[in-house]
């Protein structure tokens, strides 16, 4: 396999240094130097680190694209919510700078705010579309179907300000987090439908949460 070219290796280094270090941290000299490159190769390929920032951000929106847009199907089942969480928690993790730094990015690049926000209002559509659709078939028993709404907005909260509780959580100061971490958030997320679920897709739910803990 060919090896990524300067302009990707600067993209990747940005982004576990954004991810390890905190993005008000990682300087365009840190990754420079992480790469073993001078500042002027790095600026070459991007003049600056509002470049590297919306870059790394058009890549997660990309990323997220065949979550959000995927097709609902009414026989929905558990496994398809929790498949939708796994993969939206695992792009959090590889992206998750953009969670942990959220004021410091839009401040930085305020282009990103108004994406990001419709980045938010998608996942919460394509949430309430999935969980309307396990209500429509049976799978959700009444009164979730009248509270839908409120459960998608509980595990999108989960889904994107994880990172910041389970720091403060559990006093981790460095901005590294490990992928247990999220593992515990996904078990939260799976958490909130147990109550509007019967003996038997309770148990279900409950084996499928068992990977996580």
């Amino acid at each position: 396999m060919a090896k990524p070219g300067t302009k990707q290796r600067i993209l990747n280094t940005s982004l576990d240094l954004f991810n390890q270090l905190g993005t008000p941290n990682a300087s365009t000299n840190h990754i420079a130097l992480e790469l073993d490159i001078s500042p002027g190769n790095l600026y070459y390929h991007y003049p600056n680190k509002e470049q590297l920032i919306e870059t790394l951000f058009t890549n997660y929106e990309v990323a997220l694209q065949p979550l959000i847009k995927q097709t609902v199907a009414e026989e929905l089942s558990i496994e398809d919510i929790w498949f939708f969480l796994h993969l939206n928690f695992e792009l959090a993790l590889e992206y998750r700078f953009i969670y942990q730094d959220t004021d410091y990015i839009t401040l930085k690049c305020p282009s990103l705010a108004a994406k990001f926000q419709g980045l938010l209002t998608a996942l919460f559509r394509i949430l309430v579309r999935l969980l309307t659709a396990l209500s429509e078939n049976g799978t959700l028993l009444a009164p979730a179907k009248t509270i839908i709404k409120d459960i998608s907005l509980n595990m999108l909260l989960i889904c994107t300000q994880w990172i910041h509780f389970k720091k403060h959580l559990a006093g981790i100061t460095e901005a590294n987090i490990a992928g247990d971490h999220f593992n515990q958030g996904i078990y939260q997320a799976l958490s909130l439908l147990l109550p509007y679920l019967d003996q038997a897709h309770q148990e279900h739910l409950h084996h499928l949460q068992d990977a996580y803990q």
